[in-house]
């Protein structure tokens, strides 16, 4: 269930996300501080990868530098076999935070990124909008509640509309940093299975995320990869023999997806300074 070289079994072009021997170093008042060491790892179209590690391992650090809010001190970040050097819409980014805006509808909340974003592809006249926005609701059942404001929403609803959002710009690479994180059980439970049907029945997303959640890693993902505490390695590649097509109900009643739940755990804990 672990594998080895990341990178082994095809070259860049295979790849729709890669990091090559990536380090990021942090000015601090007491001098320079390693967050990330030599971290290598590559993610196909279509696949959805998780990275865990305890806190401060670097983590989001990874994800900014994929969606090119921050750069590496040394190694390279490529998307599409291209370095990436700053934002782009081909690179959709969803927060610990839904950031709905409050003063408008989900309706327009969802449609935003279209309205205001800059090269986001093919413009769109106002009935193809409308109709993008309608089926994005339904991706994620909030058609009935287009005309709502945020603050009239459940945590999970927002979440749900902050997805929708994320979707309708059509990048080809979705970055999410804990989406769920502050969802209670049932409807983080809810969120995952809807992220993992919307992103595989479109066949298009490739998904970089982040959690501290095994189980969660497991369920939504093709690869787990667990880091060391700061500065943050790849010290384990898994790539998952379900979760990702499968209902998670089968799943999580397999033994084997009990064992490798634990050992996941038990090497994480191991990790945390006692």
């Amino acid at each position: 269930m672990s594998g080895g070289d990341p990178l082994s079994g095809g070259g860049p072009l295979s790849a729709q996300i890669e990091l090559r021997e990536v380090s990021k170093s942090f000015d601090t008042r007491g001098g320079g501080r390693l967050a990330l060491d030599s971290v290598s790892f590559a993610v196909k179209p279509g696949e959805t990868a998780t990275v865990i590690g305890p806190t401060g391992c670097g983590k989001t650090t990874i994800l900014n530098m994929v969606a090119g809010f921050t750069h590496p001190t040394a190694g390279r970040v490529l998307v599409d076999g291209r370095e990436v050097t700053e934002p782009g819409p081909d690179r959709g980014f969803m927060f610990q935070r839904p950031t709905l805006l409050p003063w408008i509808t989900v309706f327009d909340n969802v449609a935003f990124p279209c309205r205001y974003g800059h090269g986001l592809g093919r413009e769109r006249s106002h009935a193809e909008l409308e109709e993008a926005v309608m089926h994005y609701l339904d991706s994620v059942g909030l058609r009935d509640a287009r005309d709502l404001h945020p603050h009239q929403m459940s945590g999970g609803m927002q979440s749900r509309a902050a997805l929708a959002r994320l979707l309708i710009a059509e990048s080809s690479v979705l970055l999410m940093d804990e989406p769920f994180a502050a969802l209670d059980a049932q409807t983080r439970l809810s969120m995952q299975q809807l992220l993992k049907h919307v992103v595989k029945s479109e066949g298009r997303r490739t998904v970089l995320f982040i959690t501290h959640d095994v189980e969660e890693a497991l369920l939504i993902s093709d690869h787990v990869y667990l880091m060391s505490a700061s500065p943050g390695r790849i010290i384990r590649h898994v790539e998952v023999p379900f979760g990702s097509r499968e209902d998670y109900r089968d799943v999580v009643l397999r033994p084997e997806f009990t064992q490798l739940k634990h050992e996941l755990i038990d090497q994480l804990e191991r990790l945390v300074p006692r």
